[in-house]
């Protein structure tokens, strides 16, 4: 009984976060990277980039290549830049 509330607990935990993560990115990367992460005019696609890579660009931004603008450090708290980074790794 033991093992299947601590399997819960995880999940509940899991869904959560993703749960945040995509609320997170709605608010404040859509805008630019679309609401499926397929990218758009300001930015690149981000779907299915790796959850370290994305924290990265989160914390660090990205200079400006290929056309694109240059993405600025986001001002996010780090679990929620966890939480997002988890989220777009997530995206197919």
């Amino acid at each position: 009984m033991k093992r299947i509330v601590m399997t819960l607990a995880a999940v509940l935990f899991a869904t959560s976060a993703y749960a945040d993560g995509a609320a997170v990115y709605a608010a404040k990367c859509k805008m630019c990277h679309g609401a499926a992460g397929e990218g758009a005019k300001m930015a690149g696609a981000v779907k299915g980039k790796a959850a370290a890579d994305v924290k990265k660009a989160i914390t660090a931004g990205i200079p400006a290549a290929g056309g694109k603008k240059e993405m600025k450090p986001v001002k996010i708290d780090a679990a929620d830049a966890d939480a997002v980074a988890a989220f777009v790794a997530g995206l197919k």
